[in-house]
């Protein structure tokens, strides 16, 4: 069986690298896009087998990429951080094939793309994470999480963690400066996007600080107690992942 070319639509960089491998470990071939811009071009010069799309990015929705999808005659699922996306009337009337919730896990993907019969029977190797010098019980990160998002702990998977902090630092500091000059707005957007970002490196209790930052935001109910939480949960997500690289 030939692999998968497989489009990705993702504007949250740590997101995009993660789903990104769970792809090519499952056998996939990917095409990886910050944005919606050059969508259409890609799709206009060869052919996909699936579209994956998130329904918030900068410059245009994945309900814009669903009708590029659909002109190509291309399969295309949609994702999404936001809260009962499978259930909202406004998606399920448009032509996706699929609409899932992030986290996006590795069996989620896995069970997809066998349900296009774009991969075989033959499921990956993935070795558990060597848990025996990691606090488990008081830590930040979800280990079962983590294990669901990256599968084996290799060089890239480690690399890869290694660059999450500074890839959340500069989506923090523009939210503070969002709400320094009180632009709601973009401050439950940026919210959103740290809120994948944290969840797809098992962050889970930074991601809810970011779901109800996104929440409060939305609600002009935004307190600056919220951003002192985020900053010192991301602290320490910030070590945990340094002591799990450096294990």
């Amino acid at each position: 069986m030939k692999k998968p070319l497989i489009l990705l639509v993702e504007d949250t960089d740590s997101v995009r690298e993660v789903i990104t491998r769970q792809l090519e470990i499952l056998g996939a071939d990917v095409v990886a896009l910050a944005d919606g811009h050059l969508v259409k071009r890609e799709l206009e010069k060869q052919k996909f087998d699936l579209v994956i799309a998130d329904l918030h990015l900068p410059d245009c929705s994945g309900v814009d990429i669903c009708r590029f999808a659909k002109a190509k005659y291309c399969k295309i699922i949609l994702m999404s951080g936001d809260n009962n996306v499978e259930n909202r009337p406004d998606l399920l009337n448009s032509q996706f094939d699929m609409i899932v919730g992030k986290p996006v896990t590795m069996d989620k993907l896995d069970k997809i793309l066998r349900e296009y019969h774009l991969i075989s029977e033959e499921k990956p190797i993935i070795t558990p994470l060597k848990t025996e010098t990691i606090d488990v019980e008081d830590n930040p990160i979800d280990i079962p999480s983590l294990q669901g998002q990256i599968g084996k702990l290799d060089a890239r998977a480690l690399e890869m963690l290694s660059r999450f902090p500074d890839m959340m630092r500069p989506l923090i500091t523009e939210l503070e400066n969002a709400v320094i000059i009180h632009d709601m707005k973009r401050v439950a957007e940026i919210a959103h996007s740290l809120k994948g970002a944290a969840r797809s490196a098992g962050a889970l209790q930074l991601g809810k600080i970011c779901e109800d930052i996104q929440s409060a935001a939305q609600a002009e109910q935004f307190t600056s107690i919220q951003t002192a939480e985020l900053e010192i949960e991301f602290a320490k997500v910030d070590d945990a992942l340094q002591k799990l690289v450096n294990s």
